[in-house]
């Protein structure tokens, strides 16, 4: 199967979590784009009433198009947060952030009653394969930030995200911050590198989703959707 189809059947299995006066979280990126579509299908078709928590300005732009209600993050958790990922782990925990999203895909999804990943077969991920950390810094502290990343066990490189077309100089996320990528040969204890990069002063997120696990994970395969939890 194309890996538009592996997701979308994702998608269309984690749709059925969604229920009438739910506050949902809504991650960014392709795989949510696509789900925020079946949501605002699903609502009008069925007569939900349901509100969104977003993560990104172009998630709010695209579920505010289609006639979602968005509401702020205040003192009410989200009943479900649904969300992407560049890379799942059998252990359950994941990476994300190549949509540069990741701080407040964290807030969102760790703050939610409980968070769903959905991906297709692709994303599946080995520990002994490279991985890409995205990590988000105040520009006042990035080279001082890359500089301490140099000395992290399994460090094998560091990368300030530069912008490919229509801006010149470093990607700057919906929060005014730049995006490193760092490349590591094994991450061997994500829970302890996760807390271990916000020891950092300037920075603001890092894409490791290992101390909250999502609650199941939807994964599109040639055989079907795969649930993991």
């Amino acid at each position: 199967m194309e890996v538009a189809t592996l997701r979308l059947i994702a998608v269309e299995e984690a749709l059925k979590l969604v229920k009438d006066g739910m506050l949902i979280g809504l991650g960014s990126g392709s795989t949510i784009r696509l789900f925020i579509e079946r949501l605002a299908e699903k609502v009008k078709r069925e007569g939900l009433e349901v509100y969104f928590v977003s993560t990104s300005y172009d998630t709010s732009f695209l579920a505010g198009k289609l006639g979602l209600i968005e509401r702020p993050l205040l003192d009410e958790r989200p009943d479900v947060s649904f969300d992407g990922a560049d890379a799942v782990f059998p252990e359950r925990w994941v990476i994300k952030g190549a949509g540069g999203a990741l701080f407040r895909e964290k807030i969102v999804d760790y703050y939610s009653k409980e968070y769903i990943i959905i991906v297709d077969e692709g994303k599946l991920a080995g520990r002994q394969k490279v991985q890409v950390v995205p990590v988000e810094v105040h520009p006042l502290a990035v080279h001082q930030v890359i500089e301490e990343l140099k000395s992290f066990r399994g460090v094998a490189a560091t990368t300030l995200r530069l912008a490919e077309k229509g801006k010149l100089g470093p990607v700057v996320s919906d929060n005014g911050n730049f995006l490193i990528d760092v490349s590591f040969q094994e991450i061997s204890d994500p829970e302890s590198l996760e807390k271990e990069l916000m020891t950092l002063p300037g920075v603001v997120a890092n894409g490791i989703f290992a101390i909250k696990k999502p609650s199941k994970i939807y994964i599109g395969t040639s055989s079907g959707v795969k649930v993991i939890s």
